[in-house]
């Protein structure tokens, strides 16, 4: 892969640290944390990290990421991926918005932690039920 896209880089390393907050979720790898990282600067930019951690680019063919993709997420993972996806913490120009709007620290730090909580949770309950019924 290309030097940005390593587990060794600083990227991986911030990566590896929260990778553990998701593996309850079913998707606790490095990279998984990472794109939600950079998805915090436009959700749209979840997938295209995926790209470029998994297959080196956005240039790619769809085959070979979606190849590289059911390598690491099973149809279950993947619902729980997409459920906190749509769901944990607004893009930054949201949440200067909120901050903005509300004037407010304290109601800006509330909303980003909540949608996060609530994305974890759903995610939690989508994966970890799953598994109880056997659907992994």
């Amino acid at each position: 892969g290309v030097e940005f896209a390593s587990e060794q880089s600083y990227i991986g390393v911030i990566g590896k640290l929260f990778a553990p907050i998701f593996h309850p979720l079913g998707f606790g790898t490095w990279q998984a944390a990472v794109s939600f990282i950079f998805g915090v600067l436009a959700k749209e930019v979840v997938v295209s990290t995926l790209s470029i951690l998994y297959v080196g680019g956005s240039e790619v063919a769809d085959e070979a990421l979606i190849g590289a993709l059911q390598q690491v997420f099973t149809p279950l993972t993947a619902y729980a991926f997409m459920a906190f996806s749509l769901i944990y913490t607004s893009c930054v120009a949201t949440i200067a918005t909120v901050k903005r709007e509300t004037n407010s620290w304290k109601w800006t730090v509330f909303s980003v932690t909540y949608q996060f909580a609530l994305a974890w949770l759903v995610a939690f309950v989508i994966y970890q039920g799953g598994r109880l019924i056997g659907l992994q």
